[in-house]
Parts: C-alpha cells; sequence; structure tokens
C-alpha cells in the first residue's frame, strides 16, 4: 500500500511539473476530465443565475434469448434530473432518479458539495459516484445501450474525496463508507460497518490519448481479516471520428475469490446522424469464463434525440442473445 501511494505522489510531482511547462490548463476542453470542476461550466437550463437542470428521458425495449428459453419483451422507462448549484468557490450537484424504485436503484444517486481552493485543487464531499472505470454511470456517457456486462461497475457512496487536475493531469483520492466491492459473486455479506479508499490518477498525454490507473480498497465483513481489492486502468485513443479504448480490471475478494475483466471497444462516428460501436469482454471469474460481444448503432436523430440498437451474444455456462431498442431524450 505505502508503495502503491508512493507511485501516486511522484507521478503528482512529475507530472504535473510537466503540465506547467506544456501550459495545460483545467479549463481546456480536451483535457482529462478526473478530478475536474465539471459543474461550473457545465450545460444545462437555467433555472436561475446559480441553478441549472440538465437530465434524460430513457425508454428501453429489450429481448433477450437465452439456450432457447426466449423471455418476453420488456420494457424500461427511466429519468435522470441533475441540479447543478454554481456560488464560486462552492458548487455542488444533487442527481435524483425519480422512476427508481425498490430493488431497481436509488431515487438519490449524488449529493454532494465542492469547495475549490484554485482552479485545479477541489475538495468534494456527500455521495459521489466512485471513479473506478471506463463505462460511464448514466445512459448519454455510454458508446452503447448497455455497459460491458450489462452490470455497472460504477456506485455511488457517501464520503469526502481530494481531486486535482489542471488538464493534462488528473488525480484523486478518497474516503468512502463502502465502495461496493464487499460482496463476492458467491458470498453476499450485510455489511454494519467499514470504510473504502481510492486512488486514481489520470494522464491526457495530448489531445485525444488518455490513460487513467486506479486502485480501491475496502473493509471485508465484521470478523474477516482480509480487504477486497480492486485495480483498474484503462486507455483510450479519440483520433477525430474514431474511439478506440482498452480496459482491465481486477478484484480480489476478502474471501479469495478472485475476478479478472478486459474489454476491448471500438467506436466511430460515420456522420452527425450515425455512429457504430463494436465491443469485446471477457470476465473470469475463478472457474467461469464469460465472452460478450456487442454490436451496436447510435442514431442522432437531432441535439436532444437519438435512438440506439443493440444486440449481444453472451457465451458462458448458458449463451444469451440480447436485443435493445433505446429511445434518449437529454435536456
Amino acid at each position: 500500500m505505502k508503495k502503491f501511494i508512493g507511485l501516486f505522489l511522484s507521478l503528482a510531482l512529475a507530472c504535473s511539473s510537466f503540465a506547467q511547462m506544456s501550459g495545460y490548463s483545467s479549463s481546456q476542453s480536451d483535457g482529462t476530465a478526473l478530478g475536474a470542476n465539471l459543474t461550473s461550466n457545465a450545460d444545462g437550463i437555467s433555472l436561475s443565475n446559480a441553478v441549472k437542470l440538465r437530465g434524460y428521458i430513457q425508454t428501453t425495449f429489450s429481448h433477450i434469448d437465452s439456450d432457447g428459453d426466449v423471455n418476453p419483451t420488456d420494457i424500461d422507462a427511466s429519468a435522470d434530473l441533475d441540479f447543478l448549484v454554481n456560488l464560486s468557490p462552492v458548487t455542488a450537484e444533487v442527481h435524483l432518479n425519480p422512476s427508481a424504485t425498490g430493488g431497481q436503484g436509488t431515487i438519490l444517486e449524488q449529493a454532494f458539495a465542492r469547495y475549490s481552493f484554485s482552479q485545479d485543487f477541489h475538495l468534494t464531499f456527500g455521495k459521489q459516484v466512485t471513479v473506478l472505470g471506463f463505462d460511464g454511470d448514466e445512459a448519454p456517457d455510454l458508446y452503447a445501450v448497455t455497459t460491458a456486462f450489462r452490470d455497472v461497475r460504477k456506485d455511488y457512496v457517501e464520503g469526502f474525496r481530494l481531486n486535482y487536475n489542471n488538464g493534462f493531469l488528473g488525480l484523486v483520492f478518497g474516503i468512502h463508507d463502502t465502495y461496493g466491492l464487499a460482496a463476492s459473486p458467491s458470498n453476499q455479506p450485510d455489511l454494519d460497518d467499514g470504510m473504502a479508499i481510492d486512488l486514481a490518477a489520470s494522464i491526457m498525454f495530448f489531445p485525444g490519448l488518455e490513460a487513467q490507473l486506479g486502485f480501491a480498497n475496502e473493509n471485508g465483513p465484521s470478523g474477516q481479516k482480509e480487504d477486497t481489492q480492486r485495480f483498474n486502468g484503462w486507455v483510450s485513443w479519440n483520433p477525430g471520428d474514431l474511439t478506440l479504448a482498452f480496459e482491465f480490471d481486477n478484484i480480489d475478494y476478502y474471501n479469495n475469490e478472485d475476478e479478472l475483466g478486459i474489454m476491448l471497444m471500438a467506436n466511430y462516428q460515420f456522420s452527425d446522424f450515425l455512429g457504430a460501436t463494436f465491443r469485446y469482454a471477457h470476465l473470469n471469474r475463478d472457474s467461469e469464463d464469460v465472452n460478450r460481444i456487442t454490436l451496436a448503432a447510435l442514431l442522432s436523430l437531432s441535439e436532444n434525440l437519438g435512438i440506439n440498437f443493440e444486440y449481444s451474444h453472451t457465451s458462458s455456462d448458458e449463451d444469451e442473445n440480447e436485443f435493445y431498442i433505446e429511445g434518449l431524450i437529454t435536456y
């Protein structure tokens, strides 16, 4: 752990010095987003001088065929409301999912405040989305209808986080109540108390080429000596209309189970109207290997209206064919 933290600090000092010589600034739109203040200049509907509203409405038709057992078509509708407050140097965000019920998610996804000590250095505290993983936590940020394995790797956790971003380099260090890691696939403990930390660094080598490396540690359940740890890294290259990405993810659970995943993705924007995604994901959970191939077509009918199509094939102990049609309205 000490060596890992030392590596991050050394990287921060070296890259921060290089960034100052290179003239990078966190205000650049082509810089890395990790640790940046994305509230102040965010787009949205102005409700007042200090408050903006943004969000989306999503309707998804899904059909899954599992080894010949055809599941009926399912229709799922959801909405997202994000309130952004800018009272510089204090900013805040509240993210609501009014459609969430019971086990289908949480109505209050995020609620955090940020104090900016400078243009580059910030403290955030409250309920925030975790930072590890390439896939975004909201539908408009995805390159397909689903995430790599249909289960969003990001979670919403409570705590505080130190953030640094100068455009070229992003760094975060957080302390949270949980990180969503302690429960392994075969053992789902009820955590009464615990603590988790995360560290992540991202570098924008030049506009279009970005890499991120992160680590998280979460206390195991009461009575367990071992913790659960996660290493995640990804690299993304965006030369114009093409986006290529590679991600690796490794989780060592407290009960000696482990999980290793990789993802390869290519997305091409043929025009303002049409984009397409090919994605391959592999997940190894002890003795089980899961392979998933995804093809998606993304249609932008207007700046705020899109229709997305996805076909995914999953091969494991049981093969699945998945079909999705998604209507997405953003505002």
